[in-house]
């Protein structure tokens, strides 16, 4: 079987000295925060009950206990796999496990779902445990945000509420759950506030399948009769017993996933949603809920909208703050001017402080609205002082408006909701005192700068006369020999053949020495072509210099060699610019032939196995894809040949990993020898093979392949003084017979290996019996 090996952490290896690890989930379970603040080894094997998609992290349980697993890799677990789990314990609500590796061992079933009640849940006693509840849905909301889908479904219980989330709705659709009651089984968690203490019950489900309607609603919610929003009140009951009502009217603020505000003829309503959908302020809605009282005001909680025809368009009605902070517009859109005294802008929110008649309140442009990013902000921030008008919804604040003024936020829509009615004078006390401290400051500095730098400028003229013809000739020669550098650098980062970047060094040296004949002795360890023009070859020559080139482990590559122009009496005589130039193209030469060795190496290990040699898994993705888009331009057909190693875990175990490691080489070795060369054999896990057989007249011809792939294990095989019976299950799917896809073809040959497989078993089982009787046993 296929071993899956993941590293999310490569830092946090665990000591072999230490603590014994725990072995099992109730171990851990059991832990204290204080204990799992130890961070103790872990090492247990457990079933899979849920995989997070979105933070790629695991639930897991094994008798009867569960827990939760960090592990920020995706390696295509399902809920019901077995695996094993090594990592350490963290501290949380409950004990957490931090998986350091995970080991797929088989594929499973879930563990039989335990029904709970909420007082049992609320109090956590099934923290992390596959459970089943039963209540009606009160709100469902699709999120479709990238890169997972998934569907948020509140659910009522006899004693409370219940949060649930189903990673993979697929077939579900959300108008089909709103007034049911369902039976649901996922994983019960808890919601936490910061300081990690329960808050709410979340229950969190694989798939749609998790979801079982019981009872469908009585009537559809979108066909109750449109209730006045100042009569949504007579359907309150206490004790979360509400009846449902159905509002209509025209959007006026929306927060997706928080709240929305829906206006009609001078009446508003808040509504409590985990909608989403892509509304905005002045669009027709309509909007179903149960009615609540929050601090004296009557809002929908759990409301679902949906988008109608525009009944009325809502002009904002222009107040006075005396009007609005005694509540009578709250959730209203409204309009005031005032005057700007504070202004703070956040990466959340955009907060202006305004004074109207005296009194201040906030306007706020939340950028979680719907409409903060659809209109282009305002070319210009009201500045303090500035008199504006702001148009948005009254939010009151709760309070006793028969005794106090109430405090007020009008949440704007958009930047474009501020008006600048007249800009602030900038002609102040403050302003007119800076600038002349600002003027007298730079005139005297001004008179103090005017004389140091004539006396500056009388002193520098003769030396600068001197210098400008020196540095002008040395700027250009350096700015040369950098651009000749830059573009050697560029060669190395690309894909530009090794003997092309050495010529452009060669060039280099050669121009720094003024025309000097260079040239390379490479080694044959350097990776490169050698030159044609061999220095041991030349006749001896004193007057040739060179520089060694070494790799990082500090082995040679092999020399820069030059004949410089110009001669010197002795090596003490070479001048620095010679000695600059044959370092600096050395240099640049070993960069270039380290670079394409550490390519080239990676190349190969990215996609080959590194004990067989032959491709590995990716390398043969990508095989694959490319005979499928052949096969699919032109009309041919390929074979897909899918061997699985027989018994090879008993070998492995009986003579050790060495002689397994053997036992692989030489199977590859005798199975290649099988193919032909246009065919493809890759290595996709311990004990399984791939074989790509392009250009088939007919599946006889892969059939053919397939017998010599089987007959290849009649040998036995002589492996270090162990004589070995090896043998193999070989399953064959052709394309497009088995199969219009990669996934369908793949699932045909591993059936057809399977099937094969199991004929062995039984042809074995038969052959033993017969064994038996031709030696008596079965007559006796």
């Amino acid at each position: 079987m296929l071993l899956l090996f993941v590293f999310c952490l490569p830092g946090a290896a665990l000591a072999a000295a230490g603590p014994t690890p725990l072995a099992s989930v109730e171990q851990v379970a059991a832990l204290s925060y204080e204990q799992a603040s130890r961070a103790l080894p872990v090492k247990l094997e457990a079933t899979i009950t849920y995989v997070r998609p979105s933070e790629n992290n695991l639930f897991i349980m094994d008798g009867g206990s569960g827990v939760y697993v960090h592990f920020a890799q995706d390696i295509g677990l399902l809920p019901g796999d077995r695996v094993g789990i090594t990592g350490v314990t963290g501290p949380s609500f409950r004990t957490t496990i931090v998986a350091s590796q995970v080991r797929f061992h088989s594929h499973g079933t879930l563990p039989k779902a335990q029904p709970a009640k909420f007082d049992d849940l609320i109090q956590a006693k099934w923290d992390s445990v596959l459970v089943q509840i039963e209540g009606r849905v009160l709100a469902v909301a699709l999120d479709e945000g990238a890169p997972y889908q998934s569907l948020h479904i509140r659910v009522r219980m006899a004693q409370g509420v219940v949060e649930g989330v189903v990673a993979h709705p697929g077939r579900i659709r959300p108008e089909d759950l709103l007034d049911a009651n369902v039976r649901m089984t996922g994983v019960a968690a808890g919601a936490f506030d910061g300081k990690m203490q329960m808050a709410g019950v979340w229950l969190y489900m694989n798939s749609w399948q998790d979801v079982e309607i019981l009872n469908h609603p009585a009537a559809d919610p979108w066909t109750l009769p449109v209730t006045p929003m100042d009569l949504v009140v007579n359907h309150y009951r206490s004790s979360n017993d509400s009846e449902r009502v159905r509002v209509r009217g025209t959007l006026t603020y929306f927060e997706p996933g928080t709240l929305a505000v829906v206006e009609e003829q001078g009446k508003s309503i808040l509504l409590k949603t985990d909608s989403a959908l892509p509304l905005h302020a002045g669009a027709g809605v309509e909007a179903t809920g149960f009615p609540g009282i929050t601090d004296g005001t009557v809002r929908l909680e759990n409301a679902e909208l949906r988008q109608v025809e525009q009944p009325e368009v809502v002009e904002p009605k222009t107040i006075l703050w005396e009007r609005a902070s005694t509540g009578a517009y709250a959730y209203n859109l409204v309009a005031i001017e005032g005057e700007v005294v504070a202004v703070v802008h956040d990466a959340r929110v955009d907060l202006f402080i305004i004074q109207a008649e005296g009194h201040l309140f906030s306007a706020t442009l939340r950028h979680g609205s719907s409409d903060a990013s659809t209109h282009p902000a305002i070319s210009q921030s009201p500045a303090i002082g500035s008199r504006v008008r702001v148009t948005g919804v009254c939010f009151v604040d709760a309070g006793n408006h028969w005794r106090d003024r109430l405090w007020f936020d009008l949440r704007m829509r958009s930047l474009e909701d501020v008006v600048i009615l007249q800009q602030p004078s900038w002609w102040t006390v403050k302003r007119l005192s800076y600038l002349i401290t600002l003027l007298s400051a730079a005139i005297l500095a001004g008179v103090i700068w005017v004389g140091f730098l004539d006396r500056r400028l009388r002193k520098q003229n003769a030396v600068l006369a001197r210098q400008n013809e020196e540095d002008a000739i040395r700027e250009r020669r350096l700015a040369r020999q950098e651009q000749q550098r830059s573009h050697i650098l560029e060669l190395i980062s690309s894909s530009r053949p090794l003997p092309e970047v050495l010529d452009e060094i060669r060039s280099m040296v050669s121009s720094r020495l003024l025309g000097a004949e260079c040239w390379f002795k490479l080694n044959t360890n350097a990776g490169g072509a050698e030159e044609p023009e061999d220095v041991s070859k030349r006749p001896a020559n004193p007057a040739v210099l060179t520089q060694e080139m070494f790799s990082p482990e500090g082995t040679s590559f092999g020399f820069l060699c030059a004949i410089p122009k110009f001669k010197a009496s002795a090596k003490s005589e070479i001048s620095a610019a010679i000695s600059a130039a044959l370092v600096t193209g050395a240099r640049l030469a070993e960069l270039a032939i380290d670079t394409r060795r550490l390519y080239s190496d990676l190349r190969h290990r990215s996609e080959h196995d590194l004990l067989t040699e032959i491709p590995n898994r990716f390398s043969m993705e990508k095989q694959f894809d490319r005979l499928m888009a052949e096969a699919d331009r032109i009309g041919t057909r390929f074979g897909l040949i899918y061997v699985d190693l027989d018994r090879f875990k008993q070998i492995n175990d009986r003579y050790g990993h060495r002689i397994g490691d053997m036992y692989l080489q030489e199977v590859t070795r005798r199975m290649k020898l099988q193919l032909r060369s246009q065919d493809v054999l890759a290595r996709i896990g311990g004990d399984e093979f791939i074989a790509l057989v392009p250009i088939l007249r007919s599946r006889s011809d892969a059939e053919e392949i397939v017998l010599r792939l089987d007959r290849c294990f009649d040998e036995p095989f002589d492996l270090e003084g162990h004589r070995l019976r090896g043998s193999a299950s070989v399953g064959l799917a052709v394309y497009p017979e088995d199969g219009d896809s990669k996934e369908s073809l793949q699932r045909s040959a591993d059936a057809a290996m399977y099937a094969n497989k199991e004929t062995k078993r039984e042809q074995q089982k038969l052959n033993e019996v017969i064994e038996r009787v031709w030696s008596g046993e079965l007559l006796r």
